[in-house]
């Protein structure tokens, strides 16, 4: 909401206002002049910005921006004030200032937000409010009663227009100007309580009132207030106070006399014209007229009686008269009122400055707000709320309805209507997030309808194929009767609808006693609002569609597939071969799986590019997503299976006879072998994808969120200072917390020229390590194996530095004449905090002494490095050697008490530079040559004291070795904060919790190297920027409560928030359970019947081939033997292939589905977790149905008789 009435604190004034006076500079000196007629310090507006931030975010300074925040100072003030003291110290020119405007705004208002202060920003805009289950509308307008009831008619006509069934009820608040208020008499001090007058329509839906004082008087105004705003101002229930308006009553008189004036001098001027006053009650187009006759409206006059007696009236009879109120009664805000979170502001304003008291909000009835506001104020601009309450449920209720479209249609008639309205809305955010649920819960149905639907069409391809095989003569004699190829499809379409009819009135009551058995026993819910005979119109619309379309798919698909309809030949087991189908023999199999690939690759980036375009899915996406990958494999099945019978075939000459003649079989009539595989690969396929959906989809929410947060808190600190200590130790020593890990997250470039391969580095202590949530496949060995170098103990090599050491002196000299070149000794105190000493410009003169005294050290302290500077650009560094001899350590007496040499017995290790590893150091008798090259960071070379001779040991993931080709055991440089780290690669793993999904590879280092190597080469403190927790169970809610309070600029991940906010919730599970555990058994009932159909079928084909056998003398263990074979081959083959295709095509199914939940999206793969138990029932009823079918058929083949069966042939 909008404050444009903020006064400046006096510390502020101060700063504004402290300029020279005007023609200062003219007679200053010019030698002298000021800062800011000087170029300015910032020329670049992203430096500038960097060090606006800095200061705002500067812990010493920010609890000042978020007092003067908190009191009412607007965050225009606060930016101004900042960017003009800025430019008074020479930091920026006025045309930056300008620029850095509305960044440092957007720095306050983040300030503002994760401080939990609501900032007042001075702004011209009104606005109008849709959340949750309401709409608000706000606007100014003046103080006229009519005018506020055309509004609402207005309102609500166009809510019933456009939100129709939506709509359920209006609501609106009317907020005055601002009175001056007192109890003797209004108090009209600069800094005194303000006082406005509120009035609601329905204010049982806003707060909760307490009206306990009976008072009727006519003399009183009766008022509530806030109790909270009326303890604070001593006010109490019975109190009488007077107000008047600030804007209206005080200066009234005049106004209105001067009103009067300049109608009567009109009037005159018009009927000098020739006109009269009774003409100015005409219809006119003349504008002057106009303005005078909406005037006169204002004014309630409507005759020329009512205008004499208002010009000619006499200004003592205008009173200037104070409100008299009386405090009836008190409110307090309610749970959940319609006011959008603007409770506070509406009616605990905070105050304006400062110095001012708090202001006074107080509610009155509507009938008492025109009655007695209207004419005090009339014409004055009041604020007026609109709230529309909406039927949530309706949203949910009827999704095919676009709600999104009139809630947007509503939003603009509505700023058509109030042009200086806005409208602020969730209610489009409501309805895109319920369309996304839908779709989510959607999509898993969807994929099981659609692995059905294909399997169906398969199974009904299959019969149809084999039926027709046994039809063939009467189908031959339809044709050589005259019968049309028309003909015979009308003729199939008649025997579908026939043997159709029935089993559309069946499969309703079977499918609802299905799901009424399901839903009761296996999910445990009640299933009384299941009926057993209840159908739906649209489901017999889609039977009967499904029944016309299914005849017309099988017979179009007969025809194709076998092409020796007429004078067609029975199955032989050797001499004869069916004939390639039209698929094969013309490619078409080819093509149509080309094409069902690439329209799996078109659905798949479209379900990909409607998350980054915020894009609306279409709810057959997922429908045709599995029919396109079946159809390819179905027509990859095709081709692949008839050479791998031929392979068989092979293979079967070195066997013995029973063997071969199977093999022969089965390759010779390997298309009519095809359907039997089809059946069995296709239905294991489907039946891995429909058990792992549900379980793999719950097991991803719960794995992604655990990825994301690494525990069960992460906090993430925006300020670039980090968490200092005394927050991570408070956080530490919280009842329920376990373990608080610390890490700090960076990113980067391999090499010097920043061009290097991107990556995240993430510095992690060994608490982290511990607690943070894995799996198994992240490593490719144990965990604990990883990570065994990480340690809790504290990282501090150097040399140790006593507390009685005064001075140190360090005996050097360079091969060269130097000009800048200045030696530091890099020394961290026992605080942590990290100071460069100078010892004064390298001189080439042989063993030169340099020395520095100990100043502002905590001891015991370490000497860390030894560092060069030269001010330079990076790669203009002067090379040189430099010759260091020994460290001498002397006490305030100058005493030494200390005598260190450099050679090999200390570890020092050469500092990288922007010409990478260019120092290296070498030892002679004399000490240590530092040889020095172009390069440096930011000016500054040298060494540093360190455990590891070739860098800071990292493992990385496999992508970072693929993108920067730096492998295991190599050495490398690594470019982040503007820092030169060297690096060596230990260890490769492939995923680890919190890594950012925006790169592909990531590097991990203990936070304790990482921390020591940052300090020494930036200088400054290098505290950890995130931390993750681990909470004891039964502590979620007070940890979350303490986190939010103690880290309010932090981002804060809760996994239990983020599984709560996933799209996965139980109703989705159930959902999904339900529906998988129905198709499963589906599927086991159409494998079966496909199973069992195809052995009948091939049996009564084989019957020929049988008797022959028999004929030949094949013995019935022979013949068993083949058929076991013949038919286990197939089956086992199936099995492995749907196997194997179906965990392919469940991992990228589910890879899809999850995709679509934006809340836990992350970089590691989705977790695919099948139910194999359901599998292994699967294949067990397969297996018992094989050896049962084999056995019973074989049985009945050696029964043959065989001059019967070759006579029936014949």
């Amino acid at each position: 909401m909008v404050n444009n009435n903020t006064s400046i604190p006096e510390n502020l004034k101060e700063v504004m206002f402290e300029g020279p006076v005007p023609g200062q500079s003219l007679t200053n000196d010019p030698d002298s002049r000021y800062k800011w007629e000087q170029p300015p310090q910032f020329t670049s507006l992203k430096e500038a910005r960097e060090q606006v931030f800095f200061s705002l975010t500067d812990p010493s300074k920010l609890g000042s921006v978020q007092t003067l925040m908190s009191n009412g100072v607007s965050i225009n003030t606060i930016a101004e004030t900042v960017l003009v003291q800025s430019f008074r110290e020479g930091k920026i020119n006025p045309d930056m200032l300008l620029n850095l405007m509305e960044p440092t705004m957007v720095i306050l208002l983040a300030i503002a937000e994760k401080s939990g202060i609501r900032p007042i920003v001075e702004s011209d805009d009104e606005g109008i409010d849709f959340q949750d289950t309401e709409e608000e509308m706000t606007i100014e307008e003046p103080l006229i009663k009519d005018s506020y009831e055309k509004n609402n008619s207005v309102i609500n006509d166009l809510a019933n227009q456009h939100l129709e069934e939506l709509f359920l009820e209006q609501s609106s608040l009317i907020q005055s100007t601002e009175y001056f208020w007192g109890k003797d008499a209004p108090n009209n001090n600069r800094t005194a309580s303000k006082l406005k007058f509120v009035s609601m329509s329905n204010k049982e839906k806003f707060i909760n009132a307490e009206d306990s004082l009976d008072n009727s008087s006519n003399f009183f105004i009766n008022v509530i207030g806030p109790k909270k705003r009326l303890d604070q101002l001593g006010l109490d229930i019975g109190d009488k106070i007077q107000a008047n308006s600030i804007k209206g009553s005080k200066n009234i008189d005049s106004g209105l006399n001067e009103t009067k004036k300049n109608l009567k001098n009109f009037i005159n001027d018009y009927e000098a014209l020739g006109n009269s006053k009774e003409d100015l009650f005409k219809k006119s187009e003349d504008e002057a007229i106009l303005q005078i006759q909406q005037g006169m409206s204002f004014f309630e006059i409507t005759n020329v009686d009512q205008l004499n007696e208002f010009i000619d009236g006499s200004e003592e009879k205008i009173e200037n008269k104070n409100l008299e109120l009386v405090i009836s009664g008190y409110f307090e805000a309610i749970d959940q009122n319609e006011l959008f979170g603007y409770y506070d502001e509406i009616f605990l304003p905070p105050s304006p400055c400062m110095t001012c008291q708090l202001p006074l909000v107080l509610a009155m009835s509507q009938e008492d707000y025109f009655n007695y506001l209207e004419p005090l104020t009339k014409g004055l601009p009041v604020r007026a709320w609109w709230y529309l309450d909406i039927e949530y449920s309706k949203l949910t209720e009827n999704i095919s309805k676009n709600y999104l479209e009139k809630i947007n249609n509503f939003e603009n008639n509505m700023l058509i209507s109030f042009p200086q309205a806005s409208v602020l809305t969730q209610l489009d955010r409501v309805t895109e997030n319920t369309n996304k649920e839908m779709n989510f819960v959607r999509a898993p149905v969807l994929i099981i309808f659609s692995l059905l639907g294909i399997f169906s069409s398969t199974l009904l391809i299959m019969f149809s194929y084999l039926i027709n095989q046994e039809r063939r003569e009467e189908i031959n004699y339809l044709f050589l009767r005259g019968v049309s190829k028309l003909g015979v499809v009308k003729y199939f379409i008649y025997e579908w609808i026939f043997f159709g009819i029935p089993i559309m009135i069946v499969a309703p009551l079977i499918s609802n006693f299905t799901i009424k058995t399901v839903i009761s026993n296996y999910l445990n819910i009640d299933s009384r609002g299941i009926e057993l005979f209840y159908v739906n119109i649209n489901s017999i619309l889609i039977s009967i569609s499904f029944l016309i379309l299914a005849s017309l798919f099988s017979f179009i698909f007969y025809v194709s597939l076998n092409n020796q309809l007429i004078n067609s030949k029975r199955l032989s087991m050797v001499v004869s071969k069916f004939k390639a189908n039209i698929f094969t023999k013309y490619f078409l199999d080819i093509f149509l799986g080309i094409g069902a690939i690439l329209i799996f690759f078109e659905l798949r980036m479209r379900v990909i590019s409607s998350l980054g375009e915020n894009n609306s899915l279409s709810q057959f996406t997922f429908l045709l997503i599995p029919s396109a990958l079946m159809i390819f494999l179905s027509m990859l099945f095709i081709r692949i299976f008839p050479m791998m019978l031929n392979i068989l075939d092979v293979l079967g000459r070195i066997a013995f006879t029973p063997i071969y003649l199977s093999s022969k079989k089965l390759s010779k009539n390997s298309s009519w072998y095809m359907w039997f595989f089809l059946i069995i690969s296709l239905g294991i396929s489907s039946f891995i994808v429909i058990s792992s959906m549900q379980t793999s989809l719950e097991k991803s929410k719960k794995d992604k969120s655990s990825f994301i947060t690494m525990s069960d808190f992460r906090i993430s600190e925006s300020s670039p200072f980090g968490i200092e200590d005394e927050y991570i130790q408070g956080l530490s020593i919280q009842e329920g917390v376990q373990k608080v890990g610390k890490m700090n997250s960076l990113t980067g470039n391999t090499g010097t020229t920043g061009v290097g391969t991107e990556s995240q580095l993430l510095g992690i202590d060994k608490n982290l390590v511990d607690i943070t949530w894995s799996r198994d496949d992240f490593f490719g060995e144990s965990k604990s194996s990883i990570f065994s170098k990480w340690s809790n103990q504290s990282y501090d090599p150097g040399l140790l530095i006593q507390e009685n050491v005064f001075k140190i002196n360090i005996k050097n000299y360079a091969n060269k004449e130097l000009e800048d070149s200045f030696l530091w000794a890099v020394i961290k105190g026992s605080d942590g905090r990290i100071t460069a000493l100078s010892l004064g410009p390298i001189e080439s003169k042989k063993w030169t002494t340099n020395s520095v005294e100990l100043k502002n050290i905590k001891f015991p302290a370490r000497l860390i490095a030894i560092e060069v500077y030269e001010p330079s650009s990076e790669d203009n560094s002067k090379p040189f050697e430099l010759n260091l001899n020994t460290i001498e350590f002397f006490d305030s007496n100058n005493n030494s008490l200390n005598i260190t040499a450099f050679n090999d017995s200390l570890n020092w290790i050469e500092l990288p530079t922007s010409e990478g590893f260019d120092t290296t150091i070498n030892y002679n008798p004399d000490g240590l040559v530092l040889n020095l090259g172009n390069g440096s960071t930011k000016g500054i070379r040298g060494m540093f004291l360190s455990n590891y001779n070739d860098g800071i040991p990292v493992i990385v993931n496999q992508e970072f070795i693929t993108s920067s080709e730096i492998e295991v055991g190599e050495k490398f440089i690594f470019n982040a904060s503007g820092s030169y780290i060297p690096m060596k690669i230990e260890k490769k793993i492939n995923y680890f919790s919190g890594t950012s999904e925006k790169y592909d590879s990531f590097l991990l280092a203990d936070l304790r190297l990482l921390k020591n190597y940052m300090e020494l080469t930036k200088l400054q403190s290098f505290r950890p920027n995130e931390l993750v927790v681990l909470i004891e169970d039964g502590f979620q809610a007070d940890s979350s409560k303490y986190i939010i309070e103690n880290f309010p600029l932090s981002t804060i991940k809760d996994k239990s928030l983020i599984e709560q906010n996933s799209l996965v919730t139980p109703i989705a599970v159930i959902s999904w359970k339900g529906i998988s555990i129905i198709s499963l058994w589906a599927f086991v009932m159409l494998i079966s019947i496909g199973f069992i159909g195809f052995y009948i079928a091939n049996e009564i084909q084989s019957s020929q081939d049988n008797a022959i056998n028999d004929a030949i003398g094949i013995s019935p263990l022979s013949r068993y033997i083949m058929s076991f074979f013949e038919y286990g081959v197939v089956i086992i083959t199936a099995i492995l292939i749907g196997l194997f295709t179906g965990v392919i095509i469940s991992r990228i199914l589910n890879q899809l589905v999850m995709t679509l939940d934006i809340s836990t999206k992350t970089s590691f793969p989705e977790t695919l977790v099948i139910s194999w138990i359901y599998v292994i029932v699967a294949i067990s009823i397969l297996s018992i149905l094989y050896f049962i079918c084999s056995t019973f058929f074989s049985l009945i083949s050696t029964r043959i008789n065989v001059s019967e069966s070759i006579k029936k042939a014949s």
